[in-house]
């Protein structure tokens, strides 16, 4: 197993965008399930359901905001470019 030392600079932010790019999928597949809960449900189900959700999209966006502090604001990597044919 290499160690993150052994990494070079550019694969770190490309780790980070990747870890970044796919927690903001998850959230917005967490926030999709808030609407469709809010739709379907009944309200004692749907309060407790909404409630493991909102704690799931804080845990989200606290590790969101954590990675985004490893940014380098001048490292230029288009995810979606580097991905597609």
């Amino acid at each position: 197993m290499l160690t993150k030392n052994q990494m070079s600079d550019s694969d770190f932010q490309k780790l980070l965008q990747v870890a970044l790019t796919d927690l903001t999928i998850r959230r917005t597949l967490v926030e999709n399930t808030v609407a469709e809960v809010n739709e379907e449900m009944r309200s004692l189900e749907k309060d407790d359901r909404l409630d493991k959700l909102d704690m799931q999209i804080q845990a989200i966006a606290h590790d969101y905001d954590h990675y985004k502090q490893f940014v380098n604001p001048n490292f230029k990597l288009d995810i979606n470019q580097e991905y597609s044919e």
